[in-house]
């Protein structure tokens, strides 16, 4: 899977004025107990885009990018099959496309 990943800096910076309260410019996450757990929502839906329309190397192509055993998802329906990068998915977490004209979603 081809994705386009840039690099480069970004500069951040904050002026801090008498009485400013840093706290609520951001969301709190939000605390869901779960079996006496709590667990921590940061995101909300929508924060991380899903790839749609993903792009594919050969295999050839894909053994001059990937380290041998690195990690991928496949999928395979009859004689077709497509691999997602976990790399990529670090990064997307959901990839929604099709095999054999199936709609299909990976998530990592």
């Amino acid at each position: 899977m081809r994705t386009c990943v840039t690099s480069g800096f970004l500069l951040a910076f904050t002026i801090l004025c008498p009485g400013s309260d840093l706290s609520a410019q951001h969301d709190k996450p939000q605390e869901t107990m779960i079996r006496g757990h709590v667990m921590y929502t940061l995101l909300k839906p929508g924060d991380i885009p899903a790839l749609t329309d993903p792009d594919y190397l050969s295999v050839s192509e894909a053994d001059e990018l990937y380290y041998p055993g690195e990690p991928l998802l496949a999928v395979v329906d009859g004689d077709s099959a497509k691999a997602y990068s976990t790399w990529h998915l670090d990064h997307h977490e959901v990839v929604n496309d099709y095999i054999n004209g199936k709609a299909i979603t990976v998530t990592w």
